[in-house]
This record gives C-alpha cells, structure tokens and sequence, in this order.
C-alpha cells in the first residue's frame, strides 16, 4: 500500500505539473512570431530588465527583446555601452550550437566512406559525385593531411552531375573494399573504369537518396560540399573546391 500511495502521489503531482506547463502562455508578441514560422529556441534574462528570446526563422538566428508591457517585442542585436553585441553569444548558445550538434550527428549517421586515420582529432565530411573534376582535385589536396594523420575525410558519395552519376557512386559503394574503389578512382583522376551495377542494392539506393536529402538540407548546392567544426565547434561549410589558405582552414592547420 504504501509503494502504491507514493505513486499516486508522483503521478498527481506531475499531472499538476502537466497542467500547470500547459497554462503557462507565451506573450502575445512571441506567439505572433511563432505564427509567422519563427521558432521559439531558448529564453534568458537581458540587461535593463528585459525579457529575451533566442529564435529561428529558415536556419538563421535572431534575438527578440520583450517590452515591460509584454504587448510589444523588439527584434534585433542589444548592444552595452561599449558598443558590444550581447546578443551573439545568446544566437550562438540557443540556436547554432545545437544546430551544429544536429547536422554534424546527422552527417555521422549517413553513409560515408573514410579516408586517412580513424583516431584523427579532425573530421572533414565532403559529399562528391563521380563525374566532379573539383572533388578528384579536393581529394588530391586533402592526402598531405591524410597521411600526416592530422584528418580524417568522410566522403559522402552523391548521384547529381549526370543520369549514371548514382550508377557510378553505387559501383564505388557496393565494391568489397569501397574505401580502396574510392581512392584508386580519385587517384585516377576520374579514369579508372568502374562497373557499373544493372541494379543498384535497395540499401546502397536509399542511402544514395538520404545523402542528396542531407545535402540539400545543409544547403548545399555544388560539389563538393565540404563540412568541418571550427575551433569553437561551430559547423562550417565551403562549397566547390577551396583555395590553399581556405583548405588550411578546413583541415585545421598545416599538414
């Protein structure tokens, strides 16, 4: 009896919990901005006493400062006396970080072939097609890094550039050694001949869809569309074929 009292009681004070969160509204003003698509991130306490709100609106951050009427927000950076930006670090805290997070455990989760190192300390994620000259030339500039251990590239193989490019991707990630195909293909400047499959396995297929999904909802649009975290763990993207100084930074230093 007593085990069964004790749980009753935790259920009736969470269901009064439960009601209580459901009561609790939002001020006008924010509710309006969820309407228009904004999403509701975080909420924290700004100088001056005011109320403010971490939002996102199709991938971008802003802040949104409550007036002390609670009828009337006022979107936009709050900056001290110094003329500092105190509304970055809340950006940063309440919707890129998480995001990062998001898009950087959804790039571990699809398909990707690795090249160099596993214990690498950096991690660079490149989608690529077959037919593109710009990844065999990424791939070439990427070895020093490789081979020094600094880096380990994952590559995500796409079929976008031509009506065989998912044949050809397929035929790199249905071969028995892929992470070999792979390089033997890149180090072959696109040469190499590769047999293509008369079908493609249902789950090369779909992971071939989920990695052209994942693309474009990273915004990439060309490849190769290359991701890494900077030093603060922010994701970063470059698309194309990076210059020597951007791929220094993309690999995290010198070789």
């Amino acid at each position: 009896m007593k085990i069964a009292s004790t749980w009753l009681a935790s259920f009736t004070l969470l269901a009064s919990t439960g009601v209580l969160a459901a009561e609790t509204k939002l001020p006008a003003p924010i509710e309006a901005l969820q309407k228009q698509g904004f999403e509701l991130k975080g909420e924290f306490k700004a100088p001056g006493d005011h109320q403010g709100y971490a939002m996102q609106y199709q991938g971008q951050g802003t802040t949104v400062y409550l007036t002390p009427d609670k009828q009337h927000a006022i979107m936009g950076n709050m900056v001290d006396a110094g003329g500092k930006n105190l509304s970055d670090a809340q950006v940063e805290k309440w919707v890129y970080a998480p995001m990062a997070k998001e898009m950087w455990q959804k790039l571990e989760k699809n398909h990707w072939i690795a090249a160099g190192k596993a214990d690498a300390p950096r991690i660079v994620y490149a989608f690529a097609d077959p037919y593109c000259p710009y990844c065999t030339q990424f791939w070439q500039s990427a070895q020093p890094w490789l081979k020094s251990g600094k880096v380990q590239l994952r590559v995500l193989m796409v079929g976008m550039l031509r009506p065989d490019s998912a044949q050809k991707a397929a035929a790199i990630m249905m071969a028995d050694d892929p992470a070999k195909t792979l390089a033997d293909y890149e180090n072959s400047q696109g040469k190499m001949a590769l047999k293509k499959p008369e079908a493609i396995k249902p789950d090369i297929n779909e992971a071939l869809k989920n990695n052209l999904a994942l693309m474009d909802e990273l915004g990439g649009n060309a490849t190769p569309s290359i991701y890494y975290l900077n030093d603060s763990g922010r994701l970063q993207q470059h698309q194309g074929l990076p210059d020597a100084e951007t791929l220094q930074t993309i690999m995290g230093g010198k070789p």
